[in-house]
């Protein structure tokens, strides 16, 4: 191993980068040794990547990653039974884990010396060699310096938002959102504050309640406080409104919400300020994700990639697609997500619509055609109730006509024969009768509650972020990381939540959606439901893995 000359002041930032990127500061890979004998980069497998961005550690496939906040680090090690609690992952391990971890194991304290020594000999303060899963890394003294001192700030301040007392948390809304949507989610919000606050208030008055067990984590309880941030006027106007709700009182995360657009600008908010928002009911998800927003789908963009590689199975040489779109992003993402799918636009006529009045021109240019196209395809934004009255009037337009899940609540209980045979949606939720049992616990939590349930699928999904927030809080304890609280959501997406508005809800370590496919869908008056399966469950290739 090279060294480098030791610098007077080691640089945080860059201590930082080497933790999260595997980065040195003259911008070359780290290399690392693991199992005695594998060689690898550190941009494959840094730090963070098992110690996680918090550094509060994980556990994965029978492995116990150990944290290295500071706390952790710079004070000697002591066996006591609130750390189990702290530190262990609720998901299922080998019996060799559960040995490993409950083995007492003490240690002093590490120095920035006997630090370094762990990290490029894999050798502990008392002399012992740890794991042969850690990798040894080839660092030199410049960005060793730079990384311990990183390491001395990881995990020494709580997130903004937490007292003593309580942890605050907001949903945002926008002008445009309908009323009763509105009004159901926040409805569902606040019976679920009161509900955890009725909860905590009668541990916190007794606190023994459950000697060395639950009342070890009595430490980390805290009331809830929910606040409603309203946005007005213009998107571009938002982040201003939202830093004014921020500046008057800061947030630890961000739960459900909802806006009439895009959420990016609600996304990009977060990132600057770096909270976790968590699952907002949105059909319009940024473009582009980061780390501090979680989504529950692509939204339009994912349905027009599933209904891309269904059709790429069924069509014939020569058959001939039309695309409508609205202008906007709930028109033009689909639109140009499913040319992009699909692989371009031969065979395929693409146009565009600003109104009802440009709608109405291009459907009724269809009429002329002297052979109908094998398929059409319509994003109709806010026009949905315009289009199914047009298809109603017209049903033979095309060989099949396909429309977003959006469209669903515009159509009549009954449909001419000739549209019901050929009109398809694309459906990124459960189909309709399907079992989940959590669902039936879930509603008969609402009505307990004096709960109407108008709009199930997003008071639902709004329960969902909720119960996620819950089970993350309960792990975290009394470490309030913002990033800690991501680490657990991703681990915890899988397990027993889903209320059934989805078919799989899993996330995975940097995964930011939980559901990655969708149903082609279509009516049929003869079943019990309106809405029957075309297809299995449609997962494309597109998209994050």
């Amino acid at each position: 191993m090279v060294c480098q000359a030791a610098t007077a002041e080691p640089d945080i930032a860059l201590g930082k980068r080497l933790y999260e990127q595997g980065i040195t500061a003259d911008g070359k890979e780290v290399t690392a040794v693991t199992q005695g004998d594998i060689r690898f980069s550190s941009t494959q497998f840094s730090c963070a990547n098992c110690h996680r961005r918090s550094g509060f550690g994980s556990s994965e496939g029978g492995q116990f990653v150990p944290p290295i906040t500071a706390s952790y680090l710079f004070n000697k090690r002591e066996w006591h039974r609130s750390y189990l609690f702290d530190k262990m992952f609720k998901e299922e391990q080998p019996a060799s884990f559960w040995a490993k971890i409950r083995q007492p194991r003490v240690r002093p304290a590490f120095t920035s010396e006997t630090l370094a020594r762990a990290i490029r000999q894999g050798v502990d303060p008392a002399g012992k060699p740890m794991d042969l899963l850690m990798p040894r890394f080839q660092i030199g003294d410049a960005d060793m310096e730079n990384l311990i001192a990183y390491l001395r700030t990881l995990g020494t301040r709580s997130a903004p938002g937490v007292d003593a007392k309580v942890i605050h948390f907001a949903t945002v809304v926008s002008d445009g959102v309908p009323a009763e949507q509105r009004g159901a989610m926040l409805a569902t919000i606040d019976a679920f504050k009161e509900w955890m606050n009725l909860d905590t208030r009668g541990d916190l008055r007794n606190p023994q309640f459950s000697p060395h067990y639950r009342s070890d984590l009595i430490k980390g309880y805290r009331l809830w406080d929910t606040r409603v941030w309203r946005l007005h006027g213009k998107p571009e106007t938002w982040s201003a409104q939202l830093a004014k709700y921020y500046d008057e009182q800061p947030v630890f995360a961000l739960l459900s919400g909802m806006v009439e657009g895009s959420w990016a600008p609600v996304q990009r908010f977060c990132r600057d300020k770096q909270i976790p928002c968590l699952f907002p009911n949105t059909e319009l998800p940024a473009k582009h994700t980061d780390y501090y927003t979680f989504y529950f789908h692509r939204g339009v963009a994912l349905e027009a990639d599933a209904l891309a590689a269904s059709l790429k199975d069924q069509m014939m040489e020569g058959d001939r697609v039309v695309q409508l779109h609205a202008t906007g992003d709930a028109g033009e993402r689909p639109a140009q997500a499913f040319i992009e799918a699909l692989g371009g636009k031969e065979n395929m006529v693409d146009q565009s619509f600003a109104d009802e009045q440009a709608l109405r021109h291009r459907l009724d240019d269809l009429l002329a055609w002297k052979a109908k196209p094998a398929y059409l395809l319509i994003w109709p934004g806010t026009h949905g109730g315009q289009v199914v009255q047009w298809l109603v009037e017209h049903p033979e337009v095309a060989g099949e006509i396909y429309l977003p899940s959006s469209a669903a609540d515009a159509l009549p209980d009954t449909l001419p024969a000739a549209l019901e045979a050929r009109l398809y949606l694309t459906w990124p939720y459960e189909y309709p009768g399907a079992y989940h049992p959590r669902a039936f616990r879930v509603r008969a939590w609402m009505r307990s509650r004096g709960l109407e349930i108008p709009y199930p699928r997003i008071q639902f999904d709004t329960y969902y972020a909720l119960t996620a927030l819950q089970f993350g809080l309960a792990h975290i304890v009394d470490h309030f990381s913002r990033d800690y609280l991501i680490e657990y959501i991703e681990h915890e997406a899988e397990n027993a939540l889903n209320p059934g508005t989805f078919p799989h809800l899993s996330l995975g370590p940097g995964q930011r959606f939980a559901s990655r496919g969708a149903y082609i869908m279509r009516r049929n008056s003869l079943d019990k439901y309106p809405l029957t399966r075309a297809s299995d469950w449609i997962v494309p290739d597109s998209g994050e893995p």
